[in-house]
């Protein structure tokens, strides 16, 4: 992680060889000035003379040297902030501008807190967004609860002759199958990222030829794509015995050069949607904006 200005300074010190030089000769210096009498019996006479009588110069040296250490720690610091102020020069445009000219609000409003879709490598060059166990399962549950619980009642009322009583359960149970197979069809919709045919599209065809693209839901050319993004949502849901309830929901979009969004997933894991998102972006060779 990069220091700031401040922890650079701190963390910056004064040259070690010169300010412990510098201390040391102020120091004697200082001992041979105020107490040369403390110096004499430690010292040769050859050695303890010269050095009280140039005690005033000793402390002056001492002073030189921790004062060109001081000089050099805060051309360092200087230096420092220097470069690091020429990093937060060169990193601020590229923050203020990515992403910046994009619309940030969720596409697609809601959210699933579970995993509804994953991306699959079809082949090296082939990726394909497919629901996911969960969403199946969801579905699934849908069906089997509305299909059982309309049998039984349509059961009973055959038996007990009571057709008519049946008939309202029946068809409940009708709409919760009908629910959970259009919950299933449009979750199975295919989400293709093809660079052979050169575009992403949604749809239930196989292509094979790039002039078919156009007869797909959102169809774009891989080279149309810019960016990709990656946002979240806060979602506020509301049980039956009234108790609320708040989660993140994931998207991520396919940011087109003229601006427009597609979307492509939308549920509530984040870990698995952003290694999808970054499979996208590596695979069509755009940038993936994250600001999950």
């Amino acid at each position: 992680m990069p220091l700031s200005q401040s922890e650079s300074a701190g963390r910056t010190k004064a040259n070690p060889v010169l300010n412990l030089l510098g201390t040391l000769v102020l120091i004697v210096g200082a001992v041979a000035l105020f107490a040369p009498l403390i110096i004499q019996p430690l010292l040769p006479a050859g050695l303890a003379e010269p050095l009280v009588e140039h005690a005033k110069l000793l402390i002056g040296l001492g002073i030189a040297l921790k004062v060109v250490a001081s000089v050099v720690r805060a051309k360092k610091i200087v230096g420092a902030g220097y470069r690091l102020g020429k990093q937060q020069q060169a990193a601020e445009p590229n923050q203020r501008s990515e992403g910046d000219d994009i619309d940030w609000t969720p596409l697609k409003k809601g959210g699933s807190n579970f995993k509804t879709h994953h991306l699959v490598q079809v082949s090296p060059s082939r990726l394909e967004v497919r629901p996911s166990i969960q969403m199946m399962l969801f579905c699934a549950l849908f069906m089997v609860l509305g299909g059982g619980v309309g049998s039984v009642f349509v059961v009973a009322g055959i038996r007990d002759g009571d057709l008519m009583n049946a008939v309202i359960p029946g068809l409940i149970g009708l709409v919760f199958v009908l629910a959970g197979a259009l919950m299933l069809k449009s979750a199975s919709k295919r989400r293709v990222f093809d660079p052979s045919l050169g575009g992403y599209w949604r749809g239930s065809a196989k292509l094979s030829d790039p002039r078919a693209l156009t007869t797909q839901t959102d169809w774009v050319r891989l080279q149309d794509i810019k960016a990709i993004q990656l946002l979240r949502e806060g979602v506020t849901s509301t049980s039956d015995n009234g108790r609320r309830r708040s989660y993140w929901s994931y998207e991520v979009n396919l940011v087109l050069t003229d601006g427009r969004r597609i979307n492509v997933m939308d549920h509530g894991k984040q870990a698995s949607i952003r290694h999808d998102a970054e499979a996208i972006g590596r695979l069509l060779g755009v940038p993936v904006l994250d600001r999950s």
